[in-house]
């Protein structure tokens, strides 16, 4: 009995930093980002009249329901914000295509 829990300790600890690692792909990022940005501005500009909204927290349940609509886990995704922060080359390419997609949302 000792060894399966030595055993199970081992096998879980392992698994702990994989899933940490984890990251979601440019292509995803670049929509989510997107995405979270507009619902950023809505929220900032429907709260200025409607202050219920802070108190309600709507801006968290924008990002849930973002996260949701691109099956994209919450923890993934700011696991791959950490990474491009330490990543300025990387994090600038995806600024640019978030920038690129609102100039063609825009036309």
């Amino acid at each position: 009995m000792k060894k399966l829990i030595i055993l199970s300790c081992i096998l879980l600890g392992c698994s702990t930093p994989a899933a940490k690692n984890k990251r979601v792909d440019m292509k995803t990022m670049q929509r989510v980002v997107w995405q979270l940005m507009q619902a950023d501005e809505y929220y900032t500009r429907v709260s200025v009249v409607d202050s219920t909204w802070k108190a309600d927290k709507k801006n968290i349940e924008f990002y849930q329901q973002i996260f949701d609509l691109n099956k994209v886990d919450r923890v993934e995704f700011y696991n791959t914000i950490d990474y491009l922060q330490r990543h300025p080359i990387e994090f600038k390419e995806l600024m640019d295509s978030v920038n690129e997609l609102s100039k063609r949302e825009k036309k």
